[in-house]
């Protein structure tokens, strides 16, 4: 059965000796440049501090700890634990060894990747053995491509990974009848994590089913039946072990580590099934006796395009082996019917397990469609293996373009290591190797082979028997889990006590008990102020803005906006503080200094300012909508929304030629979210553009109106509109075009009416994210959100015009054709359409909706 389709693929029968080592030497090579590449971006995502404690220093720390004869122990907050609390995962003992040969944190970056990369191997002569050297090839192409697997790599480190290879490696064995070897793999599968035992108890039923189908068709029955009951035995005694094995981790180890830490009796992820209940009994009993409300869940959209997914990258093959998908239902159904978001949306470590059994069920599925085309068509065989071969290699390249995480890919997200980063390793070789530590989230990975590692501020007073920490490594500007100001408040808290300071620059900040030095060196501040700056000593206005950038995440369409100011000769210490606004298009403040300040302004205020200095200011991250722009100006008053109390913009940013009609804002840059997710500015040239909205929003429609003054004079408006209707939860815009600008002493309103009732009033002057001047010809940009009352299906109606500010009187409007139209324009009717699907971003951050294309 399994050489059935050798007369298919001549390449196992005419290639001679030579020819298979050409596959597997390209099968290597594919191999090494997998390993090349993942693992550089594995190790590139640590150098530039986006790996964490949670997870990859806790996970690190638990290793470590393993290879040092303390079987998965870490710190927890503030004490002594075990991973037992949240996983068992027996797999670490032997990943532990790597440490005796690379004591690095990237040691384990590297076998994971290597452990997947690796994968290939029994993938790849499982293929050959069923569809040929070349679709076999193939097929290692499309795992090494697949999305998911690449995201499970970059995720930090965890185990599930691992069990990868040792599931191909099963079922290799399997169809190869190594059942020994099979016994093995099996063994490994169960190690990796307590859910995966439930994959090897499949595994194990396969092995009983292939055994009993070998039994029954092989002729030689001398030499089948003992080999068919030496499967069925493994196949029965993986499926025992693996099943009593998942009992006891999930049910009696977990639990029993857990209870004091999570408070509950049993496995606290059994709480991440929502509506399917909370306990392993509830959510069971849902599973059989509530079928409409599990296909609720699972037909839901972003979990059908979730196994859409799983399919695509192999291109669909899989279905055409439903028996082999069939055993890893426990682990799809648990991630498909998660309320937990990284579970079914693929780009995390959870679909890792289960990325083996699609490629299986692809290569058995592949087996079966050439078998069923050499009875039925006269196709000559290289054709067939050709089209084959660009079905598969179409889908999983398709795929790979649209969510890859490698070069080239749609999710291509490669990390910048700065000068700040590399100034790390100047702090961590200050550190003695073994004394307890705490440190700021992001440094946690790069010390975590110690017994005591707390994230800071825990470790400060520890609960026995942990020790406390005598060294607190601390990077103000990275990722802190904390308030900055708490950060600092914590800080100064230390220094006064029996802490100092070893060492600081750029707003590193490295402590240690009993240090004499109390105060912190100017270089520390390096990271919000270069001193003695040429173009700043040349300035005689106290405070000016200097420029803007955004350091993007897309990812997670995060930003971090970046302000630097120039400190003049005649600057006064806390006299003058800079002052930004991030606004939408029609002018709502979405954040201030004031709501969130940055670390620079918290570490080295305004009132430590000195003429000459050029200050540098970094928000943390920030999730602005698709449209979004900063002002900025300079506060000297105590209100800083009062003009009165601000300097004017043309001495504050004489460079920036878009300002508001009181003269004290300026608009100093705007940006968008393309539909691929990328930050892109967004030009004054464009923002002034006649064609604003149809150069951002070619699909729509132009409407022009005229309004009639007292007078007898004309206001033109025209008016561009999307196509797209509006959407439940999400930003609506739309643009007018004030041709002569806005008649003195009238404002604009624009109404959203459902069965002829305003629903929606946004009357307001002109705004293209700051307050537009009114006397000229200006774009208005209105962006709205429908009120929750609105409904998918409604039909509302956009209406607009003009009032006198004094009276609300309203002025007669002239339609097209020259016609008097009433008091008031009815643009357009749109039936609502749903709220989108939600992507990643948007399922784990609310305010990130706002931003999905």
């Amino acid at each position: 059965m399994a050489n059935s389709t050798t007369s298919l693929l001549p390449t196992r029968m005419s290639a001679g000796r030579a020819r298979p080592s050409i596959y597997w030497l390209i099968l290597a090579a594919m191999i090494l440049v997998y390993v090349v590449v993942f693992s550089g971006l594995a190790f590139d995502l640590h150098m530039g501090q986006r790996t964490h404690k949670a997870d990859l220093g806790q996970m690190d720390q638990a290793i470590w700890n393993t290879s040092r004869g303390r079987f998965v122990e870490e710190i927890k907050q503030d004490f002594l634990s075990t991973r037992l609390t949240d996983h068992v995962e027996p797999i670490f003992v032997p990943i532990s060894l790597v440490f005796w040969v690379w004591d690095n944190v990237r040691a384990i970056l590297l076998l994971q990747v290597l452990a997947v990369a690796l994968g290939s191997a029994p993938l790849f002569a499982l293929a050959r053995r069923l569809v040929g050297d070349v679709l076999a090839l193939g097929f290692v192409a499309a795992w090494l491509l697949n999305p998911s697997l690449q995201s499970a790599i970059l995720t930090e480190f965890h185990a599930i990974p691992f069990a990868a290879p040792f599931i191909l490696w099963a079922f290799w064995a399997v169809e190869a009848r190594r059942w020994r070897q099979f016994l093995i793999a099996a063994l490994f599968v169960t190690m990796v994590k307590e859910e995966a035992a439930l994959l090897a108890a499949g595994l194990g039923f396969w092995a009983i089913w292939k055994a009993w189908l070998s039994a029954r068709t092989t002729q030689n029955a001398q030499v089948a039946l003992p080999r068919s009951r030496q499967g069925w035995l493994f196949g029965v005694l993986i499926l025992i072990i693996a099943l009593i094995w998942f009992f006891i981790a999930t049910f009696l180890i977990v639990p029993a580590y857990g209870a004091e830490v999570h408070q509950s009796t049993q496995s606290i992820y059994f709480q991440r099934y929502g509506a399917l209940g909370n306990s392993p009994l509830s959510i069971f009993k849902n599973l059989f006796t509530n079928p409409g409300l599990v296909w609720a869940i699972a037909s839901e959209p972003a979990r059908v395009q979730y196994l859409l997914g799983l399919l695509a990258a192999f291109g669909f093959l899989s279905l055409f082996g439903l028996d082999i998908l069939a055993l890893s239902l426990p682990v799809l159904l648990a991630n498909l019917l998660s309320a937990f978001p990284a579970q079914y949306y693929g780009d995390f470590h959870y679909s890792a397990p289960l990325i083996p059994y699609f490629a299986v069920a692809a290569v058995y599925g592949l087996h079966r469609i050439l078998r069923f085309l050499r009875a039925t068509t006269f196709l000559r065989t290289s054709i067939i293996i050709t089209l084959a071969l660009f079905w598969l290699l179409g889908w999983s390249g398709w795929m790979y373009a649209q969510a890859g995480r490698g070069p080239g890919g749609g999710a291509y997200d490669p990390v910048t290591i700065t000068p700040h980063h590399q100034l790390a390793a100047r702090f961590f070789a200050q550190i003695p190797p073994d004394v307890p530590l705490t440190v700021t989230a992001a440094l946690h990975p790069h010390l975590s082979h110690r017994r005591f590692i707390y994230q800071f501020p825990y470790g400060l007073n520890p609960r026995p028997p942990a020790q406390p920490a005598t060294w607190a490594l601390l990077d103000v500007t990275g990722a802190t889990n904390m308030a900055p100001g708490d950060l600092f408040n914590q800080v100064q808290e230390m220094l006064a006590g029996d802490w100092g300071v070893v060492d600081a620059a750029d707003g590193y900040l490295l402590l240690r008990r009993g240090e004499p030095q109390k105060t912190i060196p100017d270089a520390f501040y390096d990271f919000a102020r270069i001193p003695q700056d040429p173009e700043a000593i040349k300035q005689t206005f106290p405070l000016r803005f200097a420029s803007v950038q955004v350091n993007a995440w897309p990812r997670w369409r995060q930003a971090q906006v970046i302000t630097e100011w120039l400190v003049g000769e005649t600057y006064q210490p806390g006299t003058v503080r800079p002052w930004i606004e991030m606004r939408t298009p029609s002018g709502d403040l979405l954040y201030t200094f004031d709501d969130s300040t940055p670390p620079a302004l918290i570490w080295y205020p305004p009132q430590r300012w000195q003429p000459g200095d050029r200050i540098r200011i970094s928000t943390l991250f920030l999730f602005p909508p698709r449209y979004w722009g900063i002002a900025v100006g300079v506060v000297h008053g105590p209100n800083p929304f009062l003009p009165a109390h601000r300097l004017p913009a043309a001495d504050v940013a004489p460079d920036v030629t878009l300002r508001a009609p009181d003269g004290t804002l300026a608009l100093a840059g705007a940006w968008h979210w393309t539909t691929t997710g990328q930050l892109e500015a967004l030009s004054p040239a464009l923002l002034q553009a006649p064609n604003l909205g149809a150069q951002l929003q070619p699909d729509g429609q132009l409407r022009r109106a005229h309004f009639r003054m007292p007078d007898g004079t004309l206001a033109p408006l025209q008016v561009w509109l999307p196509n797209a209707a509006p959407a439940i939860d999400r930003p609506f815009d739309f643009w007018l075009r004030w041709e002569r600008g806005v008649p003195k002493g009238y404002q604009p309103f624009v109404h959203i009416r459902r069965n002829n009732k305003t629903i929606l009033q946004e009357d307001g002057p002109p705004y293209v994210f700051i307050a537009m001047p009114t006397e000229t010809p200006i774009n208005d940009w209105r962006e709205i959100i429908l009120p929750e009352s609105v409904q998918p299906g409604e039909t509302v109606t956009l209406v607009v015009g003009l009032y006198q500010l004094e009276t609300g009187r309203r002025l007669d409007v002239l339609g097209a054709d020259n016609k008097l139209a009433g008091n008031e324009f009815p643009l357009i009717e749109y039936t609502v359409a749903p709220s989108p699907a939600p992507d990643q971003a948007c399922a784990f951050i609310p305010d990130a909706c706002f931003s999905q294309p």
